[in-house]
């Protein structure tokens, strides 16, 4: 049976308003967002935002440098992130936080263009304020979010608008100057929702969470710091930014050396660099990889583990977004490493936890997966090697006839080197002093000996 095919020409174009509804809101705020903390994540993206076009109009001079202030406070349940940026000015301020989905940004550079960023607050606190300043500006733009009467519109079995669910939740004031930056935007949250741990008001929690997300500087204590920075800044990736919580400094949680198991330490070494070629030209993306013992996964607290992407300086999703490089999955929790996006044609989605699907991205896929291979390889051949010398060690005898593991050997060394010699120790040393020269095998017979059980297989 034939289909019938409405001719073209008798099609008539939609017009008409368009209704958008209440529930936008919610979508586009706690809806959208999987982990709380990306609300911190969302609010920073646009500060870094606002302090690079600050930068472009030499807004700072040497008194005055770009910072992003995070100020928590549990005793009045309140979030502050603040930014000395260009920040909106009078004529712009109702006109660009009342846009909803739409922004400035789309088409440049920025990090944030989707005009949703700024909503992320609304779902966790009963009241949002955002205040803002240019330096042309005399008075401080003020919006305040009733979230409270917002959570109460959402549950209404009703069909209200957007537009009049913003004429209740929202209001504006000017306000004066004094004591406020000459510049700036910040929000501020009140009254938050106290989720597991109380997470948005937990100080260590987001430093934690900070430290691996949002685009600060390493610790001066790490000394790959530096020639990454250097590797970076070539492709114009990788700037960080002065960010605080209660005045002090986040930095990345990145060290030479980290606890990969339990007393037993690991070391960052032998720097690899990555540059992704673009599909026709230029360059996708740029990374890096550092290598160490691969003893194995190496534990989340750390906040280090696994290749993981970053887009303006902020990271993608979390440690697992690359996993699908690796074709044993498992090995990816093993390594250290970044990927930095570098083309506008790689953009991350809406929720940040991806990259939006092109060929670019099957692009940047196809030139890490060889990274991940040689990875994956080392993770083998390491732990092939490890398990060698325990299979020979076993079979070893000291000159006591005990059979030593020498790996425990060297463990229990390990941890009890920084411990006084005990009593009976010294007393066979004294011994072993008075009755000729010691030699380092009678000096591990002695050990062996009293700690046959410890070192013994």
């Amino acid at each position: 049976m034939a289909l019938s095919v409405t001719p073209k020409n008798s099609r008539e174009k939609f017009s008409g308003a368009i209704v958008v509804g209440k529930d936008i809101l919610e979508l586009l705020s706690s809806a959208m967002y999987v982990d709380p903390l990306s609300i911190y994540r969302e609010y920073i993206q646009n500060a870094v935002d606002s302090v690079d076009e600050a930068t472009e109009q030499n807004l700072y001079t040497n008194s005055v440098q770009p910072i992003i202030e995070i100020t928590v406070d549990p005793a009045e349940r309140s979030a502050k992130v603040r930014d000395n940026g260009a920040g909106l000015s009078r004529q712009s301020f109702k006109r660009i936080l009342t846009s909803i989905g739409g922004s400035h940004k789309r088409g440049t550079a920025a990090r944030g263009f989707r005009g949703v960023g700024r909503l992320a607050g609304l779902g966790y606190c009963q009241e949002l304020v955002m205040r803002s300043k240019t330096q042309q500006d005399d008075q401080v733009s003020v919006m305040h979010w009733d979230c409270k009467r917002l959570k109460e519109l959402l549950r209404a079995q009703d069909d209200r608008s957007l537009d009049t669910i913003m004429s209740e939740i929202v209001e504006t004031e000017l306000i004066p100057a004094t004591g406020y930056p000459a510049h700036f935007f910040e929000v501020e949250m009140r009254n938050l929702v106290r989720l597991k741990n109380d997470i948005l008001l937990n100080g260590s929690i987001l430093e934690n969470y900070l430290s691996q997300v949002g685009p600060v500087p390493f610790s001066q204590e790490f000394s790959y710091g530096s020639p990454i920075e250097k590797f970076l800044q070539e492709y114009g990736a990788g700037r960080s930014y002065e960010i605080t919580i209660n005045a002090k400094p986040v930095f990345r949680p990145f060290t030479d050396k980290f606890e990969a198991r339990m007393n037993t330490p690991a070391h960052l070494s032998d720097i690899e660099f990555i540059i992704v070629p673009g599909v026709t030209s230029g360059t996708d993306a740029v990374g890096w990889i550092l290598h160490s013992e691969y003893f194995g996964a190496i534990p989340d607290r750390i906040g280090i583990k696994g290749l993981r992407l970053r887009a303006g300086n902020i990271q993608i999703g979390d440690s697992r977004l690359l996993d699908p490089v690796f074709q044993e999955t498992r090995f990816n929790s093993w390594c250290v490493g970044e990927c930095h996006i570098v083309s506008q044609k790689l953009v991350p989605n809406a929720r940040r936890d991806d990259l939006e699907q092109n060929n670019h991205y099957s692009n940047l896929i196809t030139h890490l997966t060889p990274h991940a291979k040689r990875i994956a390889k080392l993770c083998r051949d390491r732990s092939a090697e490890r398990a060698r010398l325990r299979i020979e060690s076993a079979g070893l005898k000291n000159l006591n006839g005990l059979t030593v593991d020498w790996t425990k050997a060297k463990d229990f060394f390990t941890r009890h080197a920084d411990k006084p010699v005990s009593h009976a120790h010294r007393l066979h040393l004294e011994k072993l002093l008075q009755d000729g020269e010691p030699t380092y095998s009678s000096l591990m017979r002695l050990f062996a000996s009293s700690d046959s059980q410890k070192l013994s297989t």
